[in-house]
């Protein structure tokens, strides 16, 4: 993942989730998808029986962006990796249940554990069962958030979880 200290990437993030410029997406995307396909190649990694599911946004908070960033990632990911064609992207099952302070304006780890904690939930766990799944998210800090919803997706019976991010801060 990109170096989110770097001034350029973390500018083209800001003005891709909080500008509402999708197209800001296009080499965010790229990059991660170089990136992803160079370490499946290295580790041979087997892509079976995976689902792409995208962190997910409270839904007020995604009326107010216009889109959820990292569904957009998971959809320009399946459509620029070949290994990622027949994997289907799942949009609907986690959930924000609850509107958390952005974790940007927590002020250490702990405050951003607290802020996550309990937010996510999941309608239909029958598609998360027995699934490997890649997590997909912007940009990764504390780990707090992947945690969380790892938490809930473990729970209802996900076997591997990968978390795949833009950006490291």
């Amino acid at each position: 993942p990109l170096d989110y200290s770097n001034p350029t990437a973390r500018e083209l993030i800001h003005t891709f989730k909080y500008g509402k410029l999708k197209a800001a997406a296009e080499p965010l995307i790229s990059v991660l998808a170089n990136y992803l396909s160079v370490s499946f190649e290295n580790c041979k990694l087997k892509i079976e029986n995976f689902i792409l599911i995208p962190i997910p946004l409270h839904p007020k908070k995604q009326r107010e962006r216009g889109f959820n960033q990292a569904l957009v990632i998971a959809e320009g990911l399946k459509a620029k990796l070949d290994i990622f064609r027949e994997v289907p992207v799942i949009s609907d099952t986690l959930f924000k249940k609850e509107p958390t302070k952005s974790q940007t304006e927590q002020k250490d780890y702990a405050s951003r554990e607290n802020n996550i904690r309990g937010s996510f939930g999941l309608r239909k766990p029958e598609l998360i069962a027995g699934k490997n799944i890649f997590l997909i998210d912007d940009v990764f800090t504390s780990g707090a958030t992947m945690r969380e919803a790892a938490h809930v997706l473990k729970i209802a019976g996900a076997k591997k979880i990968i978390g795949v991010v833009i950006a490291r801060a």
